[in-house]
């Protein structure tokens, strides 16, 4: 019977081990990529993840920081989120995988003198519309039509396509985007979500537009509804600020706070 020479075994030991690095590498990546996502496209909110998703995105910082630079302003606006559909998990090709997160749409594409932001991504387009984005583990590749209709795919474990679409520019004083600034929960009995940060509220011609829906008074007082369907009574105060609460059916009070983006 045929013996293995010890450096041999020393050799499949060595492949053995490698052969699991690679396997850790991977599965790493895909919590990474999860971790990674907005607040509101998670749907964990235990308290390590938490701490473990502000270090890993600070640590993103330095990779978006090497978006290509932008050489137009000509889409610059709000784009609204429409849809995602998820493609794959690009290692496996597998159609269901529960590390690839699932969620109806993408948050709302703000395009800023060329810079565009959405969720965990940074990047930047250019004259023909060719949109780059980055986050931590994620690239973007997109175009914005002439319609104003922004189509790409983001990849990384997993692939998904993305569509937003170009909303009106504001007309009315109270119109804008509202950028998420906080919610706290509270209550003596039941347990609630802990803190976190709302999307960014769209307002055009005082009507909400996107996952919250709801309308607005001249006197910037709002009826809004959650993504999750629970009623928010809100105002905007002379400096833009834009604070709310509710009381949801298991007696949890939120306090919801925006704030409208300058310009």
């Amino acid at each position: 019977m045929y013996r293995a020479s010890s450096d041999e075994r020393l050799t499949v030991r060595s492949a053995r081990r490698g052969i699991v690095l690679l396997g850790n590498a991977v599965r790493m990546r895909r919590r990474l990529y999860y971790l990674c996502l907005a607040p509101e496209d998670r749907s964990m909110f235990d308290r390590a993840r938490i701490l473990l998703t502000i270090a890993v995105c600070i640590f993103a910082a330095p990779a978006v920081a090497q978006a290509p630079t932008p050489t137009t302003t000509a889409f610059d606006g709000t784009y609204l989120g429409v849809s995602n559909t998820f493609e794959g998990d690009i290692d496996t090709g597998r159609t269901s995988a529960w590390y690839c997160p699932q969620f109806s749409r993408p948050p709302t594409l703000s395009i800023v003198n060329g810079i565009a932001r959405t969720g965990p991504y940074e990047g930047s387009v250019d004259a023909q519309g060719v949109l780059v984005m980055r986050s931590f583990w994620s690239h973007f590749d997109g175009r914005i039509d002439s319609r104003g209709t922004v189509r790409g795919r983001s990849t990384s474990g997993c692939s998904y396509q993305f569509v937003w679409q170009k909303v009106p520019a504001p007309t009315m004083p109270i119109d804008g985007d509202y950028i998420g600034v906080s919610r706290e929960s509270r209550s003596s009995k039941a347990k609630c979500a802990p803190r976190d940060v709302p999307e960014t509220l769209i307002i055009r011609n005082s009507v909400v537009l996107g996952g919250w829906q709801g309308t607005v008074s001249p006197q910037g007082t709002l009826s809004l509804r959650s993504p999750r369907g629970t009623p928010v009574d809100a105002q905007i105060d002379s400096q833009g600020i834009m604070r709310g609460q509710d009381t949801s059916d298991v007696g949890c009070s939120s306090i919801w706070v925006w704030r409208k983006r300058a310009g």
